[in-house]
C-alpha cells in the first residue's frame, strides 16, 4: 500500500474529498447544513498557511528529524514513512508546492484545541513552476500542545458536513450521552480491534460493524501482496489512540445526528515464505516501504486513522439492524526483515 499522507487528489467537494476512497457514506453524514464559521477559525487558517511551507521544506530536505514539531503521534510515523518511500523510489520533492487555501472543520468552543483541515495547493511542473488548477491533500487533524500546533492525525477520511453551494468552513457539533448511540464511545475502538484480530484469523464473528468483501475491515485484515499462495501472514492489531476526536453531524432537524469517533489502530504483519525466500523486486506489487531484496521474513507495520460513524439508538430497525460504518486509510510506515 503506497503512502497517502500527501498523495495528490483533484479538488472535490468537502464531503467527497474525505470519503472519496470509501465509496459510500450515510445521507446524514453529508447532509446539508446551515452553519457559519466562528471567528476563531481565522487563527486556524493562519496556522495552516504557516504550517504548509514549513512541511514542504522539510520533505524537500529529506531529514526525518526535522519532522518533529510539525507532526506528532501516528502522523509523525506516517510522515517518516513517506520520507522512506521517497528515498527508496527516488521521488523526493525538489520544489515546494504553493499553498492555495484551506477549509476548516472544528468545534464551536472559542478555546479551539483541535480542528480538521483540508489543504489545497498548486500543482507544479518539473521545474517547480506553479500550474493552473488546485490539488487537495487528505484531511489532517491539527492539535494544540502547549501553544504549539502540529498535525496529530493524517490521511483522515471521515464524514463531514457541507453545504450545497460550497465547501466552506463548518462547525462540528458536540456529541450526546453514550446511551443515545448504539455503542458507547469508549467501547468502539477496542471492539473494532478485536473484530480485526478475529477476521484476520479467518473467523466471521457477529459484530455491530459494516462487514463484507467491500468493507474497510476486509482490506485492513489482509495484505495486497504477496498472495497467500506465496507467503503466510500473521496479523496483530493494537489501538494506538482510542478517541482523540469525536463530533456529531446534524441534518438540520430536531433528531440528533450520528456520532463520529476518530481513533488510530496500528497493524503489524509478519510475512514468511511458504518455501524458499520472499523476493522483493523493484517496481513490483510489494508495499513501497519494503526495500528490494530476498527475505526469510518481513514485518510490515502500518497505521490507520479510522472514523467510526455510530448511529443513534432510536429503536427504529425498520430498515434493518443499525450498524457502525467504518472508513479509513491504510498507511504503511516501515518494514524490517531478515535477509536470506
Amino acid at each position: 500500500m503506497a503512502h497517502a499522507l500527501f498523495v495528490s487528489r483533484m479538488h472535490l467537494s468537502a464531503c467527497g474529498l474525505l470519503v472519496a476512497s470509501i465509496g459510500a457514506v450515510s445521507a446524514s453524514a453529508c447532509a446539508e447544513t446551515n452553519v457559519t464559521a466562528p471567528a476563531n477559525f481565522a487563527a486556524a487558517h493562519a496556522t495552516v498557511a504557516s504550517w504548509w511551507p514549513k512541511a514542504e521544506s522539510v520533505f524537500i530536505s529529506g531529514d526525518p528529524k526535522a519532522l518533529d514539531g510539525l507532526f506528532t503521534g501516528s502522523a509523525l510515523d506516517m510522515a517518516k514513512g513517506q520520507m522512506t518511500i521517497a528515498s527508496l523510489k527516488g521521488s523526493r520533492l525538489k520544489y515546494p508546492r504553493p499553498f492555495r487555501d484551506s477549509t476548516v472543520f472544528g468545534p464551536s468552543d472559542p478555546a479551539l484545541t483541535w480542528f480538521l483541515a483540508i489543504i489545497r495547493y498548486a500543482p507544479i511542473d518539473q521545474d517547480g513552476r506553479a500550474q493552473l488548477g488546485t490539488m487537495s491533500a487528505p484531511g489532517m487533524i491539527f492539535t494544540n500542545n502547549s501553544g504549539v500546533w502540529s498535525v496529530s492525525a493524517a490521511d483522515v477520511q471521515a464524514p463531514i458536513p457541507h453545504t450545497v453551494f460550497g465547501n466552506g468552513d463548518s462547525v462540528l457539533a458536540g456529541t450526546a450521552a453514550d446511551s443515545k448511540y448504539v455503542m458507547a464511545a469508549s467501547e468502539v475502538a477496542g471492539q473494532y480491534e478485536s473484530y480485526l484480530t478475529k477476521l484476520s484469523a479467518g473467523q466471521q464473528p457477529d459484530v455491530p460493524f459494516v462487514t463484507g468483501l467491500t468493507s474497510f475491515a476486509w482490506r485492513f485484515a489482509r495484505v495486497e501482496w504477496p498472495p497467500s499462495s506465496i507467503a503466510k501472514a500473521q496479523f496483530s492489531f493494537v489501538v494506538d489512540t482510542p478517541q482523540p476526536v469525536s463530533y456529531s453531524i446534524s441534518d438540520g432537524g430536531s433528531t440528533k445526528g450520528p456520532e463520529v469517533l476518530i481513533f488510530v489502530i496500528r497493524r503489524a504483519v509478519v510475512l514468511t515464505p511458504r518455501q524458499g525466500c520472499l523476493v522483493r523486486r523493484q517496481n513490483d506489487l510489494w508495499s513501497d516501504v519494503v526495500p528490494p531484496g530476498s527475505y526469510r521474513s518481513i514485518t510490515l507495520r502500518s497505521v490507520s486513522v479510522i472514523a467510526a460513524t455510530v448511529p443513534v439508538n432510536d429503536g427504529d430497525n425498520s430498515h434493518g439492524r443499525k450498524v457502525i460504518d467504518i472508513s479509513g486509510g491504510i498507511d504503511d510506515v516501515n518494514a524490517s526483515g531478515v535477509k536470506c
